[in-house]
């Protein structure tokens, strides 16, 4: 269902990075094929299980600034304080929630400097 309405939104990740845990894998295996991102092009990195949101934005504002569009597949509470941090007002990320955050910058390493310039949060339940 989200990878469907990622899709139809065209979103096309450079890299996907996901949590070794099982349930995070395989939402990310899921996503990418509904998504046509090779499935074996998904890079496993063990700093987002359990990372705390000031880990998670290490971990992206140390990302190759080549990369336009990065999806994390992690865990709470990590995630939602990471996009409460960046400049979302969300409760809670749900399952399979998708947070979509867009920067005016050219460098990943300053994302926490600047506004997003769009944000959208979707998730299974979400009727509009």
């Amino acid at each position: 269902m989200m990878g469907e309405r990622l899709a139809k939104r065209e979103i096309e990740p450079d890299v996907i990075l996901s949590s070794p845990a099982t349930r995070a894998m395989v939402t990310a295996e899921i996503i990418a094929q509904e998504l046509g991102h090779p499935q074996d092009e998904i890079r496993v990195d063990e700093r987002l299980y359990g990372a705390s949101a000031f880990e998670l934005l290490e971990i992206i504002q140390a990302l190759d600034d080549h990369l336009d569009c990065v999806m994390l597949f992690g865990h709470n509470p990590g995630l939602t304080d990471l996009a409460n941090n960046l400049g979302c007002d969300i409760d809670n990320v749900p399952t399979c929630g998708v947070v979509e955050m867009a920067f005016d910058t050219d460098s990943w390493a300053l994302i926490d400097d600047v506004d997003p310039s769009r944000i959208d949060f979707d998730y299974p339940k979400k009727t509009s």
